[in-house]
C-alpha cells in the first residue's frame, strides 16, 4: 500500500523539465511578490486618481486632480523643501561618520575587534528607541548636551536644541547617528583590498595625508561611498518614525516632513486619494535621486572599462 501511494503521488523526473521545475519552485514567491508588493502599488496608484473619503461613503475618479492639488498646496511644497534639507544633513553626516570610523577600524591598534562590535550596536537599536534616547538626551534640564556644555562652562542657560530652527538638523544628527554604522563595513572591505605599495609609492611621490586619500583611497572606495549614499538617502527621504516619536512633526512643523504629511493626510484627515498622490510625489522624487546616483556608480565604471 505504502509503495502504491508513493508511486501515485511522486514526480518523476522525466515529467517535468528543468525550467517547468524551476517555474515550480519559483512560484509560491511569485505569489507573496504580486500579493505584498505589487497589488499594494497598482491598488495606491489606483486610489491616488479617486477623492476617497471612506468615512462619508465618497470614492469617485477624479484623474490627476490630486496631483495638482498637492502641487498648489503651501504645506507639500514647504515639506518637499523640509524633506530636502533632511536628507542632505542626514547623508552628509551619515558619510563623513562612516567613512572616518571606516578609516580609523582599517589602523591597527588596541581594542580594535571591540570598537568595531561597538560600532554596529547603532543599527542594531530600533529606530523607537534611537528617538526617545536622543529626545531625553535633547531635554533642556536634563538633557546629556546641556548637561556637558553647562560642566564644560560654554553656556549659562539651556539650549532648546528641538526648538523650530534646531530640531529639524537635531533630528538628522540621530537619525545619520543610527544608519552610519551601515556603511563602515561597506568602506571598511573596500580599505582592506587597496594594495599598500600604493600608500608606499604616493609617499615615494610625497602626497601628504590628504593627497593620499584623494589620489588612493578615495577611487578604491567609490562605488561602495556610492552605494551606501543610495541606501542612506533613500532612507532619509522615507522618513517617519523618528520623527514621529521625537518631535511629531514640530514643534511649529519644523520637522514635518513629506512622509508625515503623508500620515496627516492619511490616517488623521482620512484622506486616502490624497495620502496616495503625496506617496506617488515622494517616490518620484526617490526615483530621480537614485537614478542620478546610479549613472554616477555605472559611469564610473564604464571610465575605468
Amino acid at each position: 500500500m505504502k509503495d502504491l501511494l508513493h508511486s501515485r503521488f511522486r514526480f518523476k523526473s522525466s515529467e517535468l523539465s528543468e525550467s517547468q521545475f524551476a517555474y515550480l519552485f519559483i512560484l509560491p514567491l511569485l505569489i507573496l511578490l504580486v500579493a505584498l508588493i505589487i497589488f499594494p502599488f497598482l491598488y495606491s496608484l489606483w486610489l491616488s486618481l479617486r477623492n476617497v473619503r471612506f468615512e462619508l461613503g465618497i470614492s469617485q475618479f477624479v484623474g490627476l486632480a490630486q496631483y495638482a492639488r498637492a502641487f498648489k498646496d503651501p504645506r507639500v511644497l514647504d515639506a518637499i523643501v523640509k524633506t530636502g534639507e533632511y536628507t542632505v544633513a542626514v547623508t552628509v553626516i551619515a558619510t563623513i561618520v562612516c567613512v572616518t570610523t571606516a578609516l580609523l577600524l582599517n589602523e591597527k591598534f588596541y581594542g580594535r575587534k571591540a570598537l568595531a562590535t561597538l560600532v554596529i550596536l547603532p543599527w542594531g537599536i530600533s529606530t523607537y528607541a534611537a528617538a526617545i534616547i536622543w529626545r531625553y538626551m535633547y531635554f533642556e534640564n536634563i538633557g546629556f548636551f546641556n548637561a556637558v556644555l553647562e560642566r564644560l562652562h560654554l553656556i549659562s542657560e539651556p539650549v532648546v536644541f528641538l526648538s523650530p530652527n534646531w530640531a529639524l538638523i537635531c533630528i538628522a544628527l540621530a537619525h545619520a547617528w543610527q544608519l552610519a554604522p551601515l556603511g563602515v563595513y561597506f568602506v571598511l572591505a573596500s580599505l582592506q583590498v587597496i594594495p599598500q605599495d600604493l600608500y608606499r609609492a604616493a609617499k615615494i611621490d610625497h602626497l601628504g595625508v590628504f593627497g593620499r586619500f584623494r589620489y588612493v583611497t578615495v577611487p578604491y572606495i567609490r562605488n561602495a561611498l556610492l552605494i551606501i549614499l543610495v541606501l542612506i538617502t533613500v532612507e532619509a527621504a522615507r522618513v517617519f518614525d523618528i520623527i514621529y516619536f521625537s518631535t511629531g512633526g514640530g514643534p511649529a512643523g519644523a520637522t514635518t516632513t513629506l512622509t508625515y504629511l503623508i500620515y496627516i493626510a492619511t490616517f488623521n484627515n482620512f484622506d486616502i486619494g490624497y495620502g496616495a498622490a503625496l506617496s506617488y510625489i515622494l517616490l518620484a522624487i526617490i526615483f530621480i535621486v537614485t537614478f542620478i546616483y546610479f549613472l554616477l556608480l555605472f559611469g564610473s565604471r564604464k571610465e575605468k572599462a
